[in-house]
């Protein structure tokens, strides 16, 4: 169950995830439905994640931990149909799945404020702010394969007409004016083109 997986995740201390993707497939998912007050729905099959993004906050409060937030996915079917929506309950998955989440610390697990410090600041914040978050970022190797060494070659050919393209919107770059009417064959090359 990816779902849990990740909520236990957050539950390894105080602290907020943010799903930012996910790739794999899964098999089994329960999703909310809007049109529906309070309603579930199933799917069972196999759907490639198109999206995952969500986050949970997990607090502490006298002992009792609670948690907040939630998680959205968007799949695609094997005939290509589009489904998603809240998750409401599991979140299977038929292949390795991998997910992307950011984490982070409370301000107040991270250094204790003075008790002087911590008034003041909560004089000027109001009751129903949420509590402040510092990243706290892990730094992981990234492998990238090596480019491969192919000639490039920019060339215009002797005899080929000049472009008599019109102007959109979309294509107003020098790149897609092309050569100007009054070139021949004769003088067209690099030296001819409309730079701007």
């Amino acid at each position: 169950d990816v779902a849990a997986k990740i909520l236990s995740f957050a539950q390894h201390g105080v602290r907020a995830v943010v799903v930012l993707s996910a790739n794999g497939a899964i098999s089994n998912v329960t999703l909310r439905q809007s049109a529906t007050s309070g309603g579930t729905v199933t799917y069972e099959g196999r759907f490639e994640i198109l999206s995952l993004s969500g986050s949970f906050t997990v607090q502490e409060t006298g002992g009792h931990r609670s948690r907040t937030g939630g998680l959205s996915v968007s799949l695609a079917s094997p005939d290509g149909r589009v489904l998603g929506g809240g998750i409401a309950g599991l979140l299977i998955a038929c292949t390795p799945i991998q997910v992307v989440v950011g984490t982070f610390n409370t301000v107040a697990e991270k250094k204790k404020a003075p008790k002087h410090a911590a008034a003041a600041a909560a004089a000027h914040e109001p009751a129903s702010a949420p509590p402040r978050m510092t990243p706290s970022f892990v730094p992981a190797p990234i492998a990238v394969p090596p480019l491969a060494h192919a000639p490039i070659s920019v060339g215009m050919a002797q005899n080929s007409p000049p472009s008599r393209g019109t102007l959109s919107e979309s294509s107003g770059s020098p790149m897609n004016q092309g050569v100007p009417a009054a070139a021949t064959p004769s003088n067209s090359g690099l030296s001819s083109m409309p730079w701007k």
